[in-house]
């Protein structure tokens, strides 16, 4: 009855003290630092594991995930045939949601040019609309989307989100399908990218949704890097047919020292930290999900293998 644990180096140690805390009657091994006997093995807690290594546990009753997203699972053909749990921290889609908050401060208000005035000592107030005219849209209405939506709308904004299929969201105006989508896109100004990262989604905000944007707005991506057409967002700055673009994620991480994005003057880099997993409350949701998972009771979320997130 162990608990395989595996977080791709990502302080293994703080995990398994929280996993012994809250689930004292399941042995914790962390991958490669303890030998480990594959028939002992019933849930596995991993991020980024190698690809065919779970196949090797014959009673392997789930795989939880130690992160929100869900590529890692993507890119394993070899993923053994047992349900997987996504991590549904409301932590991190709290910190997120601050994250974005934030930006779409930044932009409405025009922060960042404040901030280049006062190098230069220039006292002088900038037009701005009410925060009940600044329009934000979200892409992609999945858990973190759909909190960031609700977020916005608590704080004044008017909020609207697009989804591949249809989403009901109180106070959140909803746009479903490819032909809703430019539409969606010319009526915001500032687009939050909250989609997860797909077969179907890999470089889908390219040039095409760029250009659909509304000319002046403003883009944020807190998902992952691959949605976006890196050459194509650039493209759209250096027309200034896009305002400005707050970018936390990247396709290559650490973001390369060359890449323009550190340099141009109208991208703001963070490095993937818009909603870091703590531990603590992690393992909370994580250890809630086991229990019920031994007494035959419905996880959430699960991943669905078909859709690939």
């Amino acid at each position: 009855m162990t608990i395989l644990l595996n977080n791709h180096g990502y302080d293994n140690e703080s995990w398994r003290k929280e996993l012994c805390l809250q689930l004292p009657e399941f042995p914790v091994k962390v991958f490669g630092e303890h030998p480990i006997d594959p028939e002992e093995v019933v849930y596995a807690m991993v991020w980024n594991h190698p690809p065919g290594d779970l196949r090797r546990y014959p009673k392997l009753k789930a795989i939880f995930s130690l992160g929100a997203g869900a590529e890692h699972f993507v890119s394993d053909p070899t993923l053994p045939d047992v349900p997987v749990v996504l991590l549904a921290d409301p932590a991190v889609a709290r910190d997120m949601s601050a994250h974005v908050l934030y930006w779409v401060l930044t932009f409405h208000r025009r922060y960042g040019e404040y901030r280049a005035q006062q190098q230069d000592r220039i006292w002088h107030r900038k037009p701005i609309v009410p925060t009940d005219r600044f329009r934000a849209g979200v892409v992609g209405l999945g858990r973190i989307g759909t909190e960031v939506a609700r977020r916005l709308g608590g704080f004044g904004y008017v909020v609207s989100g697009w989804d591949a299929s249809q989403r009901e969201i109180e106070g959140v105006q909803c746009y479903s399908g490819m032909e809703a989508l430019g539409e969606f896109l010319d009526n915001n100004d500032v687009v939050i990218n909250a989609l997860p990262l797909s077969h179907q989604t890999r470089h889908f905000l390219g040039g095409g949704v760029f250009a659909a944007m509304r000319k002046g707005s403003f883009f944020i991506n807190i998902s992952r890097g691959a949605v976006v057409h890196d050459d194509a967002l650039l493209e759209a700055l250096d027309s200034s047919h896009l305002a400005g673009a707050a970018l936390d994620a990247f396709a290559e991480e650490p973001l390369p020292a060359e890449h323009r994005y550190w340099s141009h003057p109208n991208v703001f880099v963070t490095p993937h930290m818009s909603g870091a997993t703590f531990p603590s409350s992690a393992v909370a949701v994580i250890s809630n999900n086991v229990r019920r998972f031994e007494k035959g009771l419905e996880v959430y979320p699960l991943f669905n293998r078909e859709a690939g997130y």
